[in-house]
């Protein structure tokens, strides 16, 4: 009796340790599928919101200036 216990432990833990990766799979599936549903829902909602309640004023384009532009220390020379 011992003998075979001995010889079906093995068996035993494999089948256990299988059991346990299928269900951290299944359960990481789940977590990334709820996930994408919740990210999904957020962005649809941010549309909408950028859509109906935007804001009206615009982003003003900062003015190129004309002029010269002095890279290094050559004014102090003048």
């Amino acid at each position: 009796m011992r003998k075979a216990l001995n010889q079906l432990i093995p068996f035993l833990l494999a089948g256990i340790a299988i059991v346990a990766f299928v269900f951290g799979i299944m359960l990481l599936a789940y977590l990334f599928f709820f996930g994408a549903i919740i990210g999904f829902i957020l962005f649809i909602i941010a549309k909408i919101r950028a859509k109906f309640f935007s804001s009206k004023t615009s982003v003003q384009k900062r003015k190129k200036s004309s002029g010269r532009i002095i890279d290094s220390d050559d004014w102090n020379k003048l």
